[in-house]
């Protein structure tokens, strides 16, 4: 009885049911594949996966507030061809670095002006940004490849390594990290969720929903510069149109980890959890030789079954409790009833 209860306590925590399907897809691919788990193949997967797992954070915590940031791919993009053309000019390992995450940071702002402030519709807002960072990227790059970065200890950013994990996914965990305190132990954190329940309630409450919502997206753009620079890093290289098509992943990885879209639901360790889901996969294909042209179709069919799976073993569980309370409250009337 103790050892279901406690079954039933893990499955409730958000990202625990979705954490079972991605080492059961591990366990697939590395049956199909037996590199799949091997040190080189990891440490090239995790290094791959810090920028797109930035993007993820970013877009989950705007979609907690109740929001949601479709630019990021392309911001991240133009934050890696910012700091290449940085260091291609010469200058200074940080200061390669803060121009990348300054790109970011700068559009996380005008994104979150033009949805705090002016009130434009979030979805239309970044929209456009995103096609502003696009059109941004062809312009610097002159639609021909940026590279030619030699600047010392750019290319360890993502290719050295803390006992024995890439340094650029241990800074990847390390922000989600952060963001989870912020999330969970600060009022700015419980103001976001609130806000994402219902942000006119929140307004009545005395919260200023712009303001929340401005961090929310100065966050999201900030950590797409961020990524930008990782991407930048192990890439050596940056081509126009670099980052499109990142957003989809980034915010299918945020609701496959359970951050509900309607804003409220979710934290930032499920949102990961998605997110390495949805790169195994990708990954697992591209080891096995499958047509990268099936990657959308796998992709979307597995976006499908892992949110189908996690409301259902939650509807389970729900369900379950219900009628435990239900036999609770027939048998305290049963025994009062027998006292009488």
């Amino acid at each position: 009885m103790n050892a279901s209860a406690t079954v039933r306590r893990m499955l409730n925590i958000p990202g625990i049911p979705m954490t079972f399907i991605l080492i059961a897809a591990v366990i697939v691919f590395q049956v199909l594949n037996p590199i799949f788990l091997s040190p080189g193949t990891m440490d090239n997967f995790l290094t791959n996966a810090a920028p797109i797992l930035l993007l993820t954070l970013g877009v989950a915590i705007v979609i907690v507030g109740g929001g949601i940031d479709l630019s990021v791919g392309t911001v991240a993009g133009l934050s890696a061809g910012a700091t290449m053309v940085t260091l291609v000019g010469g200058a200074p390992l940080w200061a390669g670095v803060a121009v990348g995450a300054l790109t970011g940071l700068l559009f996380g702002l005008l994104n979150g002006f033009l949805v705090a402030v002016l009130r434009i519709d979030d979805f239309i807002a970044t929209l456009a940004t995103l096609n502003i960072a696009a059109g941004l990227l062809v312009v610097l790059s002159q639609a021909a490849v940026l590279q030619g970065a030699t600047t010392p200890g750019f290319a360890a950013i993502t290719r050295g390594d803390v006992f024995g994990i890439p340094i650029s996914f241990v800074v990847a965990l390390g922000l989600f990290l952060i963001a989870h305190l912020v999330l969970s132990k600060t009022v700015t954190g419980r103001r976001l969720y609130a806000i994402g329940v219902s942000a006119e309630a929140s307004n009545v409450a005395g919260v200023s929903v712009p303001r929340v919502r401005l961090f929310t997206f100065v966050v999201s753009g900030l950590l797409a510069g961020v990524a930008g620079v990782l991407l930048a890093s192990r890439l050596g290289a940056v081509q126009a149109f670099l980052g499109i098509g990142y957003e989809f992943t980034a915010i299918a990885g945020a609701v496959v980890g359970g951050i509900a879209l309607a804003g409220g639901i979710g934290n930032v360790w499920a949102a990961l959890i998605g997110g390495l889901f949805l790169l195994t996969i990708q990954q697992g294909l591209r080891l096995n030789n499958v047509d990268p042209v099936y990657f959308s179709i796998v992709t979307a069919l597995a976006i499908v079954f892992g949110v189908v799976f996690d409301r259902q073993v939650r509807r389970v569980l729900l369900r379950g409790a219900l009628a435990r309370t239900a036999a609770a409250v027939d048998e305290r009337r049963v025994s009062e009833e027998g006292v009488r």
